[in-house]
């Protein structure tokens, strides 16, 4: 089964100079004391279990690279926090150690209002400072920075004020409102005097977040709440406590038998599974913030015709395609390569008789339009050359979602003579080969984390991204590109004018709808499974506070699911 896939946002943010969500608004925070209100109970430990065999000696927030292993689990949703939460999946931003943000000067300066009445857990007051400092390590120690801010126009980042950070940028650029948003925060006092903070495991974390460090070993570390936190009345949860095991049937396992309350499986047909196991406990929450994409080869004949793309498009059933490889837990994707949450926000209904559905009639009448002809069960080109057999790449070992997602699209191009053989790679190879541009088709996924479609079309379309033929292209893999996708992007991030920027991206979801650069086959989400035997308030699509952030992940949305979740 293959696993959650955690990308460095760097692989593709630093040829986007690290660009980053502009949030639709601020959602609110949880209401100080809402839980006494609401008569919540108070206490409860929150068990997570997790498929990683060891958990690393190494609470320093700034040297995360995307890699569960690179710090001890907890370390930035639990004991450290960044400025806001940006949701991929709502759009929504939720402040957390900032509460206001402005672009002002012609988007040149964004200002950050920090919030008040904040101690860092060894009882020195939070500031403004603070922040400031965090970012300048940053710049100082570049090993750090692996998103890639200082690769952006960002020139300075100055405290104004003991509530106020001034971000300086030597030309507009909006989108890495997100970066900074989701950067851990770490207190001046303390790392001031750290001589090398690329090489400091931080021992004794000292955070702003609603946990304190309470112990560790090499298969499980612990987390008591903290008494000081500046959010009133949370979290209502006494401690958290991770643990590692060997594998991802032990985790589903655990949640099964009630040693553990949650993990981050890709649970095989889960309603069969682990639902209907115990139907009163058991649950999952996977929202849809990425996509699994068929990516075309551009570069090279016949994917370079846009009519032979538009008729593999018409010819793929791609709600049997999501039905057979997810066991109906995942829905198809959408044609226009946006995500699932922002599709009612930012795709206007103008749009919608572009958007095409499965049908093989037309995807036949369309080929035969643009001059190929099937002879003998094989597809001819407009020349007369018989199409060769391609190649649908996908990586592994132990892929079962691709495997599926590949040999039923070998399957329904068939009768249009279109002959085709399902590719597995190793992932190093298979990762290789898209970067390079060494294959006909691919499934692979979108590289989107954020709350509007633009972080999807500038991996996905940019220019900048893309690369000739044996050159890597860092996420532009199907390497088709077009100067008003470039310019619609380049809008985008030079404003903070939302109506401007839903301009923009509608521009490039009408062009992704006619030229079909790829196919959306199905949602890609976060894996997140859990039991209610213990707690609740857990994340919901009808409550979808966080985007199926695991405990465990890094970041805002992880913290959100610990300030939630209460005893029964």
């Amino acid at each position: 089964m293959r696993k959650k896939v955690i990308l460095r946002k760097s692989c593709w943010l630093a040829v986007l100079a690290s660009c980053a969500a502009l949030s639709l608004g601020l959602a609110a925070v949880p209401a100080a004391n809402a839980g006494a209100a609401a008569g919540i109970k108070y206490g409860g430990v929150l068990q997570v279990v997790q498929p990683l065999g060891s958990i690393v000696n190494n609470f320093n927030p700034l040297t995360w690279d995307g890699n569960d292993s690179t710090t001890a689990l907890g370390t930035g949703s639990l004991i450290y926090e960044p400025l806001f939460y940006d949701n991929p999946y709502t759009g929504t931003t939720t402040p957390l150690l900032g509460t206001a943000y402005k672009w002002e000067d012609n988007n040149l300066e964004l200002v950050v209002t920090t919030r008040t009445g904040v101690q860092w857990s060894d009882g020195t007051a939070f500031s403004a400072a603070d922040v400031a400092f965090t970012f300048n390590e940053l710049k100082k120690y570049p090993a750090l920075d692996a998103e890639g801010i200082w690769t952006t126009p960002l020139k300075s980042v100055t405290a104004t004020g003991p509530n106020t950070v001034m971000f300086s940028f030597s030309s507009p650029f909006t989108p890495v409102f997100v970066d900074l948003a989701l950067q851990p925060i770490v207190p001046e006092h303390i790392w001031s005097k750290i001589t090398d903070p690329t090489k400091f495991t931080n021992p004794n974390p000292v955070g702003t977040g609603p946990f304190l460090l309470k112990s560790l070993s090499s298969f499980s570390v612990s987390y008591v709440k903290n008494p000081h936190y500046w959010m009133a009345g949370r979290p209502y949860l006494s401690g958290v406590v991770f643990t590692a095991v060997k594998s991802d049937t032990t985790c589903q396992l655990a949640v099964m038998n009630g040693s553990a309350d949650a993990t981050d499986d890709e649970i095989t047909d889960p309603n069969v599974t682990f639902v209907a196991k115990n139907p009163a406990f058991n649950h999952y929450w996977w929202p849809g913030y990425e996509l699994n994409l068929l990516y075309f080869n551009t570069a090279k004949a016949p994917f370079s015709d846009v009519a032979f793309r538009k008729a593999v498009a018409l010819a793929l059933n791609t709600n049997a395609i999501a039905e057979r490889a997810y066991f109906g837990s995942l829905p198809a994707g959408n044609e226009t390569a946006v995500t699932t949450g922002q599709l009612s926000g930012w795709v206007p209904s103008s749009l919608k008789s572009l958007e095409w559905s499965y049908n093989l009639s037309a995807a036949k009448a369309t080929l035969a339009k643009a001059g190929y002809k099937v002879v003998g069960g094989k597809l001819e080109s407009p020349s007369g050359a018989v199409l060769p057999t391609f190649n649908i790449l996908i990586g592994g070992p132990g892929w079962t979602d691709y495997i599926s997602i590949a040999q039923t699209i070998s399957a329904e191009l068939a009768p249009l003579g279109i002959s085709t053989n399902v590719l597995q790679d190793a992932y190093a190879t298979y990762y290789s080969v898209l970067e390079t541009g060494q294959y006909d088709m691919a499934v692979s996924w979108s590289n989107n984390n954020y709350g509007t479609p633009f972080y999807e079309y500038y991996a996905l379309l940019s220019s900048k991204a893309s690369a000739p033929m044996g050159k890597t292209a860092t996420t532009n893999w199907e390497r088709f590109t077009s100067p008003s996708i470039d310019a619609a992007l380049n809008s985008y991030a030079a404003t903070s004018n939302l109506a401007v920027q839903k301009q923009d991206m509608a521009q490039i979801e009408k062009i992704v709808l006619t030229e079909v650069p790829v196919v959306s086959l199905t949602v890609r989400p976060n894996w997140f499974d859990y039991s209610t035997r213990v707690l609740t308030g857990w994340p919901s699509a009808s409550d979808p506070y966080n985007s199926g952030d695991a405990p465990s992940t890094y970041g805002g949305g992880a913290e959100q699911l610990a300030l939630n979740l209460h005893l029964k």
